[in-house]
């Protein structure tokens, strides 16, 4: 679920830029030295994928929805910092255009579903 505009206040939102921009910043320095040129339709199509997928809404107890990422899975086909980069594209994209969540929680969100998503379950599948 999408944390909306107004839910979190300024110091929340602020530490949470502030954690996962350095998340961002590994993530385009780590995609720069290690994407190539091909793989680079692969990191669209994940991104694509992700925003298609967030927009299967189930209801769930308390009165809420949530969605499936795709955060592990992309992170298996293409790397964890490159799925870092997909599903925060497809979250900010959601925020500005759709309204899915707000520009203030972009921080937010993006830490949970493109950061704590994808490293845990990349974590998981490695583990296994």
């Amino acid at each position: 679920m999408h944390i909306p505009d107004g839910y979190l206040g300024p110091l929340t939102y602020g530490v949470m830029y502030a954690v996962t921009v350095p998340f961002w910043a590994v993530a385009s320095w780590k995609m720069n030295r290690t994407l190539k040129a091909k793989q680079a339709p692969y990191l669209a199509i994940g991104a694509a994928f992700s925003f298609v997928i967030m927009m299967f809404n189930i209801p769930i107890f308390g009165g809420t929805t949530g969605h499936a990422t795709g955060a592990t899975l992309i992170a298996i086909l293409i790397g964890p910092w490159a799925g870092v980069i997909a599903v925060s594209v497809a979250l900010i994209i959601q925020a500005l255009l759709f309204g899915d969540g707000g520009i203030t929680a972009i921080g937010a969100n993006c830490f949970n579903m493109a950061i704590a998503g994808v490293f845990v379950g990349y974590g998981v599948y490695r583990l296994l």
